[in-house]
């Protein structure tokens, strides 16, 4: 029996595994009169930005200026950039401006600190030298690793619920988002077990595709 013709009409999306990419936010973004193309640029990367920023120790006032001045950076940076697989990605692009910005907040931070260091505590050194903690450098880019990840893992949900049909979407969320049990959610939607199942494979499987078009739309110039 053909389980995907055993579907409901609804449950069967247009094209979901053709999911298209959109045209590249990179050239639009040369273009610093596109509004419409900045404001996606900021509703998908200021909270990247944000939370790395953050993880660096700084408070939520400066997390939210990096926030800003990164957003310049890239507007004053952005009719220059050019891809070159060669020199790197526009996520590492991306890191570099966002970490200078970082960078530049935590100076300020630590010359306008007036503490006394505290006196060394002789476990603290000894479970240190024992299992030494990453380097600011090193914590920064898993910081910004997770998060690139998260970013984009948000941005491919956002697409395919559009994409999606409603109750197809409603399996995935119930069974992959929140992880009930299969059976459970069969009963919540009134679909049987085999419909559950093909529905979370087809999105699961589109999540997937829609994560790996987005990082590489973010990694292609418009020109090339």
């Amino acid at each position: 029996m053909n389980l995907e013709m055993s579907l409901p009409l609804d449950l069967v999306p247009a094209d979901v595994d053709s999911l298209p990419t959109r045209s590249s936010l990179l050239g639009r973004l040369r273009n610093l009169g596109d509004d419409a193309g900045w404001r996606v640029f900021f509703d998908t990367y200021w909270r990247l930005i944000y939370n790395v920023a953050r993880k660096a120790g700084l408070t939520d006032a400066d997390a939210q200026d990096v926030v800003q001045e990164t957003v310049i950076a890239v507007a004053r940076r952005m009719p220059e950039f050019r891809y070159d697989p060669a020199k790197g990605s526009f996520k590492q692009w991306l890191l570099v401006i966002t970490r200078r910005r970082i960078q530049d907040h935590l100076r300020r931070a630590y010359r306008s600190s007036c503490l006394v260091p505290l006196t060394a505590d002789p476990t603290l050194e000894l479970e240190n030298a024992v299992s030494p903690q990453p380097s600011p450098d090193a914590q920064l880019d898993a910081a910004w690793e997770w998060e690139w990840r998260e970013t984009l893992r948000s941005a491919a949900l956002a697409r395919i619920r559009q994409r999606c049909a409603p109750k197809h979407y409603q399996v995935f969320d119930y069974c992959v988002l929140q992880g009930f049990p299969s059976a459970k959610v069969a009963g919540m939607l009134g679909l049987s077990l085999a419909q559950v199942y093909l529905a979370k494979h087809r999105v699961s499987r589109t999540m997937k595709r829609a994560v790996a078009d987005l990082e590489a739309e973010m990694n292609r110039s418009s020109g090339s």
